[in-house]
């Protein structure tokens, strides 16, 4: 009895992590409208983009985001009013659910973005008060045009509403990787070009708070169910 019991423990081995579903297990279509909700509480800049994912073994999602940004705003204390006509973006990225092994229409996952914008804008009205002469300078700054490279990390959940429609959130850490400054027209002679030339707002990015965010109504298309064809009987 004691050699059967150590010889049964030794055929016992750890629990591996491996997928329950195929590999390609769907694509989901959401459309984020976080910002919308923000707008009817007066904040006047705004990003809306399309996600689509691909399930990988309900495991790994492969994410592209695409969407437009604008802004009219005048940012708390400052003294111009910021503008950003409707500008395109795009992140790519990848969430991690960690429900792989559960019903794939409520998810809890990690996730990683890499995004990019490229868009012009305008800062008016922008003041400079002088210490020395007692007297203020006035001025506008326009047709600035910025690139903008950054990072996101991000935790969500998705849950299912009904049949294929689901509702998505999730919180993002935003961390610039490279902003390149505008050139400012209009600016009074002999004034430093690179006053005020870092932008506000990005599309995409938001504003001033590194975090953001998402709130999705999501459309899943699941993968096609395999027919299992019987063999003739003889």
């Amino acid at each position: 009895e004691p050699v059967m019991f150590l010889a049964t423990l030794d055929t016992v081995t750890k629990a591996k992590s491996r997928p329950v579903y195929p590999l390609y297990n769907g694509v989901s279509v959401g459309l984020n409208f976080a910002d919308a909700v923000m707008m009817a509480f007066k904040q006047r800049y705004a990003s809306f983009d399309v996600a689509v994912d691909v399930s990988l073994h309900n495991w790994f999602f492969p994410v592209l985001e695409a969407g437009i940004g604008f802004a009219d705003a005048t940012p708390a204390n400052l003294n111009f009013n910021y503008r950003v006509k409707p500008s395109f973006y795009a992140k790519l990225g990848l969430n991690y659910n960690f429900l792989y092994k559960s019903n794939p229409d409520y998810q809890v996952y990690l996730g990683l973005r890499a995004g990019f914008s490229h868009f012009g804008w305008d800062a008016d009205g922008v003041t400079i008060d002088s210490s020395y002469w007692g007297d203020a300078m006035r001025f506008d700054m326009r047709g600035m045009r910025s690139t903008a490279w950054w990072g996101e990390v991000l935790a969500g959940v998705k849950v299912k509403i009904v049949s294929h429609f689901s509702m998505g959130w999730s919180v993002r850490y935003h961390f610039p990787f490279k902003f390149t400054k505008g050139t400012p027209t209009g600016l009074p002679a002999g004034m430093n070009a690179d006053i005020g030339s870092k932008p506000w707002f990005v599309p995409g990015y938001g504003a001033s708070s590194p975090v953001t965010f998402t709130f999705s109504a999501i459309w899943t298309i699941p993968a096609p169910k395999k027919e299992h064809v019987k063999e003739a009987e003889p």
